[in-house]
């Protein structure tokens, strides 16, 4: 294949990126669309790595054609990505981005490149910084791809922090985790990585090689493609926690026992009103069911109780699902049918669920009350 191929080629994955997030943008942002504070993120995170690929591809020729000057070791644009995803994904699990001097601060090292970049040119004379600049070349070039890893490695470790915080907070609010996709972290972060491990090729290439243009063509391909990705992926996502309720927090001091009487009044109510068989059943609205503030409610479930929010309802959902096999009404349903009678709502959870509470899996339990 030949270079023009490729040539060809590139500019294809690099306009297509281009259009596309700009589609992306649009969709989410137009009169139809659902008005969320974490659209609004992707929509500048996405703004932004547009702005990156239009920079790598558009920004010599720009500069070239005013004569505008400027020392460059690398493209100050990607120091923008990684503040903006972790923002993003902060919005999406109920932790508000308020804009700040605390938030501003995620933005230094972009504009410490960018004011490096026009004061190093500014300089006249043999200055001894600009003198060790022209004789070691490649010394800025590397010392922005270290800065590009630092920051990368460092968001990547922040955000699987707060996945695994995450994960804590969602067994406390939710009954069902099938709406919440729980792998959209997971796939951010491969995101993350791969554009991690191309800024580590990217450091290597710096030391050990004549640094060149293919270089900035794979950064292009690369983030095109992680809008390709990213604006599929995140207009299927949708929040799960609301402001109110993530305002609502716990008390930090130790608080006593609940009041028996309101665990008899929680059980009681599970029992005989049976909440559980709404799959979309969760710490709000059961609170607002048995006049309790979520905040009451969820003291009484952890410290009363002894048990987090998804593992108490799930454990009346097996409990339903053990009668409904002994009941003959339901004799003709399917192992699947029971769950779904019972408020699960797939398969694959309801067998894991039902085996942790038994110690059997549904089929063995019911083999054996057949039997």
């Amino acid at each position: 294949m030949s270079v023009a191929f490729f040539d060809q080629l590139f500019l294809l994955l690099i306009n297509g990126g281009i259009v596309l997030g700009l589609f992306v943008v649009l969709l989410i942002n137009n009169k139809g669309a659902r008005k969320t504070r974490a659209n609004f993120f992707l929509s500048v995170l996405l703004v932004a790595f547009i702005f990156s690929i239009v920079h790598l591809r558009y920004a010599g020729q720009v500069m070239d054609h005013f004569s505008l000057r400027s020392f460059n070791a690398g493209d100050p644009t990607f120091l923008l990505i990684a503040p903006l995803l972790s923002f993003y994904i902060d919005e999406l699990t109920g932790r508000r981005v308020t804009f700040s001097i605390r938030s501003l601060l995620h933005f230094v090292p972009f504009a410490f490149i960018v004011g490096s970049y026009f004061s190093f040119n500014s300089m006249e004379g043999e200055n001894s910084v600009i003198g060790f600049i022209r004789s070691h070349p490649r010394v800025p070039i590397i010392i922005f791809w270290i800065m590009m890893v630092v920051q990368f490695s460092w968001y990547q470790v922040m955000i699987q922090r707060k996945w695994q915080a995450y994960q804590q907070l969602l067994r406390q609010e939710v009954s069902n985790t099938e709406n919440v996709n729980l792998s959209w972290v997971k796939f951010f972060m491969a995101v993350f990585l791969v554009i991690n491990v191309f800024f580590l090729v990217a450091l290597f290439t710096a030391i050990h090689f004549d640094y060149s243009q293919w270089l900035w063509k794979a950064a292009g391909v690369i983030f095109s493609l992680s809008v390709f990705a990213l604006g599929y992926k995140g207009i299927l996502q949708r929040e799960i926690f609301y402001t109110e309720a993530k305002r609502e927090e716990l008390p930090t001091t130790a608080s006593p026992k609940p009041d028996a009487q309101l665990i008899d009044q929680l059980k009681s109510f599970m029992t005989e009103k049976k909440p559980f068989l709404d799959p979309e059943l969760t710490l709000s609205s059961l609170a607002k069911e048995v006049s309790m503030s979520r905040t009451q409610l969820s003291q009484v479930i952890n410290d009363g109780m002894g048990e987090n929010f998804y593992d108490f309802v799930n454990k009346y959902r097996v409990e339903e699902v053990k009668r409904l096999m002994t009941d003959p009404s339901a004799k003709n349903f399917n192992l699947l049918g029971i769950a779904l009678e019972a408020g699960f709502k797939s398969k694959s959870t309801f067998n894991l669920i039902f085996k942790r509470f038994t110690g059997l899996t549904p089929t063995e339990y019911r083999r054996n009350i057949s039997s």
